[in-house]
């Protein structure tokens, strides 16, 4: 294989405009094919990255079906990200946390590639997700978040009207994770947000004692 036909997976990363370990998942998962050094270091076939970036850019620039809202990047104030792939729906997130008291930055992802990429972005503090998403489900985003060192003490809640057999279907809900109905109870995700709030400030408090 010439230098010029493969990359790393830091460089794919930069191209894909994802984080490294979503690469390295990709490469699990056989989306990407690879090889490795006689030193173990996976190798990615340049050629094959491209073509995997041009199907996945719709998804993580925003299109005609959906595109991703953000305010400005603050540590100091909670962010929130939605995973929804009905625009009808995040319009209505998006509105009805504008009344909220909580002060708090949203972040709306139209698909679960988008979801990975603010996350890994923004960090943030609340993730509220649908399951029954295309080309990645709510379950397999959610599994990737979990294995993100940065993303432990993040609070990811679900969010659908699925069957509990459907979602079975998707496969293993991880332990401990609050399921919300749709319609959404807009009054207890506020409450949310409330209780993050305050763990998010008594937090920020203590470090700054230390």
């Amino acid at each position: 294989m010439s230098e010029q036909s493969w990359m790393s997976t830091k460089e794919a990363s930069v191209l894909l405009g994802v984080s490294q370990r979503t690469v390295q998942n990709w490469v699990d998962s056989g989306k990407i094919k690879s090889s490795r050094t006689m030193g173990g270091h996976r190798r990615l076939s340049r050629e094959d990255v491209k073509k995997h970036l041009s199907t996945v850019r719709p998804l993580l620039s925003g299109n005609e079906e959906g595109s991703v809202i953000m305010a400005s990047h603050s540590d100091n104030m909670l962010r929130v990200l939605i995973v929804e792939d009905d625009y009808a729906i995040l319009r209505l997130c998006e509105l009805q946390f504008s009344q909220f008291n909580v002060p708090h930055q949203l972040f709306l992802a139209t698909n679960a590639y988008q979801g990975l990429m603010m996350v890994g972005k923004y960090q943030p503090h609340i993730i509220f997700t649908d399951l029954n998403m295309p080309h990645i489900d709510g379950l397999h985003m959610i599994s990737e978040i979990m294995k993100m060192p940065d993303m432990k003490n993040t609070k990811i809640i679900v969010v659908t009207g699925m069957e509990t057999r459907d979602i079975i279907k998707l496969g293993v809900m991880p332990d401990g994770l609050m399921v919300l109905p749709k319609p959404i109870p807009f009054n207890t995700v506020e409450t949310i947000l409330y209780q993050q709030a305050s763990t998010l400030k008594t937090t920020q408090e203590n470090i700054g004692e230390d």
